[in-house]
């Protein structure tokens, strides 16, 4: 079945004023000239449409069947609509397209399930049971009954990546000017992928003057949408009605420069950022196009002090694999420690905000990231610090290796989110993680920014002088393999590669001595994230 096209498949019927259709493909913009098809069907007469193999319906697909149903309604046609999955039924409940369908079976249907406003509303409030888990890989939008008419209330169960895409694509049919609230007590988790087709849909109903409310928020995706600025979209007060929990609150005006820029404070990202950007960094423009027979320069900023060994055993491999001789500058700390410039690299793997500046200000060209695994923050104190609660660190010193880092900007969210109070701590920065972590245990300073990864690497003795506050678990940001402009024709071969490794033992070995499940593309969405947060955050001003 070809799901771009709709194709409509004219079923015998014994009634004379009677017709049955079955729908297969897709409803959407290619099936105006279709659907018009059925504008013709005599006055009086009953209409059954079989959606059993109706996969998807977008906006303008349920615009053209609003068209259509209008019609037969004028013309005194009876509507029944048969086998409707569960997504296409929230999106006839919430357009309201259930007013034109008949209460009653039609008679020539062979015991038809008949789509009316009741069966569609079972469909949807039915579709995951309330005491069985929940698949934490698909978002379920569930609809929940408001008494206001211009109200409308949904509760996300599961989680917001990029297989919640088609889930949401229903929420841009609701009326303008209407209010909404979500529901995320049951939502687990959301990635960069998903809070990119939030926004999306955010800035969607802001253009249509809808009204936006989000309540019983979990402290990490209030994080994520306070640091991606998703936070100006939601209304000042709590909905009438919402659960007792309070809504993602407001972003704060900074009070002092020491207070890390609000999200409000630069525009965002235009969508494909980095297809458009210019290049604002002019070093790489002199270098020498790389001999493709010549040596190149693999710099790998390591994600933990274990997979140090990896790293050679990976270059070994990927020389062998790509027929070329490579050198490779091998670190576990800060970009800026290295006496190497982005005109002497053509491969980098490194941390997000440098593999951002790379491709903004140097026109890197993003190959690969890790698969599920994303770089995340501890927050650790030392061991014997007798204070128990994060407030009880007022006024105290936090240290990190870096200011135009991920894991500072994560982890200084995290602990601003979690106590208000600590919004004025004084901020150190050492350059390098295990700089970071010596001042933080000779008792300069009171609180380690550290990435996650680096502290699992941690010996078993330095851990036991170290004691974990609290730790983040956004999914949002990843190390990133990247090729530099000059070197754009290596990074086909060497995605190539990246991606068979699992096919052969040697990669495997490889991939197992790095802690690595293996290497995926990003998209555009992801990459266009973490442009934003660099550009709000990062950019030098």
């Amino acid at each position: 079945m070809n799901n771009a096209k709709l194709k409509i498949d004219p079923k015998p019927c014994a009634e004379k004023l009677s017709q049955r259709f079955a729908f297969i493909g897709t409803i959407d913009v290619d099936a105006v000239d279709v659907l018009e098809a059925l504008y013709i069907l005599p006055p009086n007469c009953a209409v059954e449409i079989n959606f059993a193999q109706v996969e998807r319906v977008n906006s303008m697909g349920l615009a053209q069947l609003l068209k259509l149903f209008e019609l037969w309604q004028n013309r005194n046609n009876s509507i029944y609509i048969t086998n409707v999955n569960r997504m296409i039924g929230i999106l006839f409940k919430m357009t309201g397209l259930t007013r034109f369908l008949s209460d009653a079976p039609a008679p020539v249907a062979e015991q038809p399930v008949a789509a009316t406003s009741s069966t569609l509303q079972q469909t949807a409030d039915t579709n995951i049971d309330p005491g069985s888990e929940v698949n934490s890989a698909t978002l379920c939008i569930r609809p929940k009954p408001v008494a206001a008419s211009l109200s409308q209330r949904f509760t996300f169960i599961g989680a917001v990546d990029v297989d919640a895409i088609p889930a949401l694509e229903a929420l841009y049919v609701l009326p303008p000017m209407c209010q909404v609230e979500l529901d995320f007590a049951q939502l687990l988790r959301v990635n960069s992928m998903g809070l990119a087709q939030l926004l999306k849909l955010f800035e969607h109903w802001q253009k249509q003057e809808i009204t936006i409310r989000i309540f019983n928020v979990n402290r990490m995706i209030g994080v994520l949408f306070k640091m991606t600025g998703l936070t100006r979209f939601l209304a000042d007060g709590q909905a009438a009605a919402a659960p007792s929990k309070s809504p993602v609150e407001q972003p704060r005006q900074p009070v002092s420069e020491k207070k890390i820029a609000e999200p409000t404070a630069k525009p965002l990202v235009p969508p494909h950022v980095l297809a458009d950007a210019q290049v604002t960094s002019t070093r790489h423009a002199s270098a020498t196009v790389t001999d493709k027979t010549g040596k190149l320069n693999l710099w790998v900023s390591a994600q933990s002090s274990q997979q140090m060994n990896g790293w050679y055993f990976f270059n070994t491999y990927l020389q062998r694999h790509l027929d070329r001789e490579i050198h490779l500058e091998l670190s576990h700390g800060a970009m800026t420690e290295q006496r190497i410039t982005p005109d002497q690299m053509d491969i980098v793997f490194t941390k997000p905000f440098e593999a951002t500046r790379l491709l903004l200000e140097n026109n890197f060209q993003p190959i690969l990231r890790p698969i599920d695994q994303t770089d995340e923050v501890t927050l650790l104190v030392r061991a014997e610090d007798t204070r128990q609660d994060l407030v009880d660190f007022q006024g105290g010193k936090v240290v990190t290796a870096a200011r135009d880092n991920f894991v500072y900007l994560l982890g200084r969210f995290l602990l601003e989110q979690n106590e208000s109070a600590l919004e004025d701590m004084e901020y150190l920065f050492s350059g390098h993680d295990i700089k970071a972590l010596q001042m933080l245990l000779k008792g300069n300073a009171d609180i380690l920014f550290m990435l996650s990864e680096t502290y699992q690497g941690l010996s078993g003795l330095t851990r036991k002088m170290l004691r974990q506050i609290d730790q983040s678990e956004t999914a949002f940001a990843f190390h990133l393999f990247s090729v530099a402009p000059r070197c754009a024709e290596l990074g086909g071969p060497l995605a190539e590669v990246l991606l068979d490794m699992n096919k052969d033992s040697q990669g495997r070995q490889v991939l197992a001595d790095l802690g690595v499940e293996g290497w995926i593309k990003p998209t555009s969405d992801e990459i266009d994230m973490l442009a934003m947060l660099f550009k709000r955050y990062a950019e030098p001003n």
